[in-house]
């Protein structure tokens, strides 16, 4: 509980997050050959309310494709003005991974650990209002290059900024 200024002050410092513009970047790439329009995307609420677990509708996620898929936060104040995207990620679809499984990783996988920091905070300061979003595509190496285009032009704060750089495959460790 938030008991002064000072407390207070340092709440909002915490959960502060950078919001970046820059046309150039969002003219950089050719997103026509797909229709990327967010009224095509499907959208959840990710966790159930009190964060312990998933919301019901996380069973809408297909599980027999990959895609790519959205976290947002969502603030009740003036619906769809301020729902803010904070991250974007892919999923391939392979006898290991589909869209469905890749998304429930980031709670059971990250939520309690510190191998991805930024997703752990995503997940503690922002869980009750975060929502999901996805979208399915076929072809997994256009999954790969709109993520990476995505990334590249948006910036989002809980993505790692690399502009103009390549994504590489993920390789497990062992």
């Amino acid at each position: 509980m938030i008991t002064s200024a000072f407390q207070l002050g340092e709440e909002i410092l915490s959960k502060t997050l950078p919001y970046k513009l820059h046309q150039d970047l969002w003219r950089k790439y050719d997103f026509s050959p797909l229709d990327l329009n967010y009224e095509n995307w499907t959208t959840i609420k990710y966790l159930n309310n009190d964060c312990s677990s998933f919301s019901d509708e996380i069973n809408t996620v297909p599980n027999n494709c990959g895609g790519l898929y959205l976290f947002t936060i969502k603030c009740s104040v003036i619906n769809k003005l301020t729902e803010y995207p904070v991250y974007i990620g892919r999923a391939q679809y392979t006898a290991n991974q589909n869209l469905r499984k890749r998304c429930r990783e980031y709670f059971t996988k990250y939520l309690r650990s510190d191998e991805r920091p930024l997703i752990t905070k995503m997940l503690k300061y922002w869980g009750n209002e975060l929502y999901l979003s996805f979208i399915t595509i076929d072809e997994n190496i256009e999954i790969v290059d709109l993520e990476k285009k995505i990334i590249n032009s948006l910036l989002l704060p809980f993505n790692s900024e690399i502009p103009d750089v390549e994504i590489r495959q993920a390789v497990a460790a062992f």
